[in-house]
């Protein structure tokens, strides 16, 4: 394929992102806390970056869309690094919400690779190589922690944390400047050179916010509604699987850690694998896929909910990931069927956002359960939504056959 050396740049790219995100994922909370930040403050910083992030991933994925993805790309892998350097030489909260506020705007890799993969690839194929690009980059997630973990032990550990994060952006956009202009979808829109950069900034702000309002967004509605759901149900298991293992079967964070990492292994098989289960299977349209990984995800967070020993719950682990994985996938594969290619990188922020409004209401709703309920309703509560989503993938299946008929 003459797009191969682009993709795998993309895949190399995806993997270094994660894997960055992986090492100061598991020591910035405690970094905080050391430096005395309260339960609230943590709570605050985790919200305030999800919120930016619903705002800044269209207008980043729209700038792309405007502007050439590489251009971007580059532009916000570097801005990353040096907001990481400066988290690294710094013990100030207020310095650390500031950066965390700019990474916020800026940290959208993830979004612009799927992006450049919707470019370079026929519709019919998309769905292969995201399952590639999200197992690759499941990978770094595995190795991350255990690299993050090991670092922070060390005396001023998070700096050596920070600095190994900074590095690996910084090795990103070296790698992202040997992305080929000829492959990269070139929509640059300026043709004097002798504008100011403030003028440029305004100049693309304003193009990104009509880029935006040009989507028809009533027709991509179930996708992000099924985005939504995914993120949300998700969310309630990520956020309080080490309360849950603690006081549910008495493991330590360490172990916790361990299950983090169990299940993105599974996540990294089902993605190599999801092309081919799909194909075993013969399914004829992408809703009869989307029921059936509901339909499992619903079952597993049910199952997990009713487990009575840890034996039980790292075996129901592997469909829930596996579920989680396909819908990932699947929903991706949905929301850029009959989408216009310039609007492609709109669309893939748009749903990062769709993904960062449900990590940021899900703490408040999974707090309320678990002071009420216990720690274990969680899982039921994830459920909840997993079956909403399976009603939903079942009313679109209806829709699209009754459309068939009438052709």
């Amino acid at each position: 394929m003459e797009y191969l050396g682009t993709i795998e740049l993309i895949y190399i790219i995806s993997f270094l992102d994660l894997l960055a995100v992986g090492a100061i994922f598991p020591v910035f909370t405690q970094h905080l806390r050391d430096l005395g930040a309260s339960h609230t403050t943590i709570g605050i910083f985790a919200s305030a970056y999800s919120a930016i992030q619903v705002v800044s991933g269209p207008l980043i994925g729209s700038w792309s869309d405007i502007r050439d993805r590489k251009t971007v790309l580059k532009a916000t892998v570097l801005s990353c690094s040096i907001c990481y350097t400066c988290l690294a030489l710094s013990d100030s909260l207020t310095v650390i919400f500031v950066v965390r506020f700019l990474l916020a705007i800026v940290k959208h890799t993830q979004t612009i690779c799927k992006a450049i993969i919707t470019d370079l690839i026929p519709l019919e194929e998309q769905g292969e190589f995201f399952a590639k690009s999200v197992s690759i980059g499941t990978c770094g997630f595995i190795i991350g922690p255990l690299i993050g973990g090991n670092l922070a032990e060390l005396q001023n550990g998070f700096s050596y944390v920070c600095a190994f994060t900074a590095g690996l952006f910084l090795l990103n956009y070296i790698l992202a400047c040997y992305i080929s202009d000829d492959l990269v979808l070139d929509r640059k829109l300026f043709a004097a050179d002798n504008l100011s950069i403030w003028q440029r900034i305004k100049s693309e702000l304003k193009k990104t916010i009509d880029e935006l309002s040009e989507i028809d967004w009533s027709r991509h509605w179930h996708p992000f509604l099924l985005k939504f759901i995914l993120g949300f149900s998700m969310a309630c298991y990520f956020s309080n699987q080490g309360l849950y293992l603690r006081e549910t079967y008495n493991l330590s964070q360490k172990h916790a850690g361990y299950m983090i990492s169990y299940f993105s292994i599974i996540s990294i098989v089902a993605g190599l694998l999801l092309k081919k289960i799909h194909y075993v299977l013969n399914f004829d349209n992408i809703y009869t896929k989307m029921i059936l990984w509901y339909g499992v995800l619903t079952l597993s967070f049910i199952l997990l909910y009713f487990a009575q020993n840890f034996n039980t719950f790292v075996g129901l682990l592997i469909p829930l990931s596996m579920s989680s994985t396909a819908m990932r996938v699947v929903t991706m594969e949905l929301m850029f069927q009959n989408t216009e290619s310039f609007h492609k990188g709109s669309l893939s922020g748009a749903s990062n956002s769709i993904m960062s409004i449900a990590r940021f209401v899900t703490p408040l709703f999974t707090g309320v359960a678990s002071d009420i309920f216990g720690e274990k309703f969680v899982m039921l509560l994830a459920a909840i939504p997993a079956s909403i989503g399976l009603i939903v993938s079942w009313i679109l299946l209806i829709r699209h056959r009754q459309r068939i008929k009438e052709e």
